[in-house]
């Protein structure tokens, strides 16, 4: 059977939006340090200088420029970066309404972006905000791969959650007081072992998360 809707659970539209622009943080943040460079004549056409913009920095005579574009995209970047990093702790933490769980066994799904993004990436070695087709060309690159990552549910693979310690893995649990074990993938904060110890397991924006006992984890202090 091919089942052309699958109806796994996945990660609302702006939850995989801030996720996606959160794992490029990096990219903008060497695209924006690379665009530091003396101003630029700008082109009279309306657009191009929209486009092209350029801001001083430091101070209004410094002689060193940055492109408008360059300072949008690094602000967006970092503004998704720190939201779902406050949020993502949040909700790994403690969440009300959580289903108590056991969990019997526990992978964690690891992910190959090098080879996914690689051929992309390739065509960004000589990137520069300079002109408007370089500026095109990125954001169509970048509207092709959310489309890619999400379509094929690997949004939650980010490096950045790396780097917070979030981890993902495909379970196997039981709630407890039912007889029926489920299975399914988890964001959780740390590294996960099986054990009988009561988890609690709770969907938020289309994202499973699995969190410790806020009491036994407060009697442990």
């Amino acid at each position: 059977m091919i089942n052309r809707k699958p109806n796994e659970l996945a990660p609302t539209l702006l939850v995989d939006g801030l996720i996606f622009l959160s794992a490029y943080f990096p990219l903008f943040a060497i695209l924006l340090i690379q665009d530091f460079r003396p101003k630029a004549a700008i082109p009279e056409n309306s657009f191009q200088a929209l486009l092209l913009k350029q801001f001083p920095v430091f101070k209004l005579d410094s002689g060193i420029y940055l492109h408008g574009i360059a300072i949008v995209l690094f602000g967006l970047s970092a503004l998704a970066t720190l939201c779902i990093a406050k949020k993502m702790r949040t909700w790994l933490t403690w969440q009300e309404g959580g289903k108590a769980v056991t969990v019997s066994s526990c992978s964690q799904i690891h992910g190959d972006m090098l080879n996914y993004t690689l051929p992309f990436l390739i065509g960004l070695f000589a990137f520069n905000y300079q002109s408007w087709q370089s500026i095109t060309s990125l954001l169509v690159f970048l509207l092709f791969m959310f489309a890619f990552v999400r379509r094929d549910r690997v949004t939650l693979l980010n490096p950045i959650f790396l780097l917070l310690g979030i981890r993902l893995y495909r379970v196997s649990y039981q709630e407890i007081g039912t007889p029926h074990k489920r299975e399914g993938r988890v964001l959780c904060l740390g590294e996960l072992v099986p054990s009988k110890e009561r988890l609690y397991l709770q969907e938020t924006a289309g994202i499973q998360f699995l969190y410790p006992d806020q009491e036994r984890k407060e009697s442990t202090h």
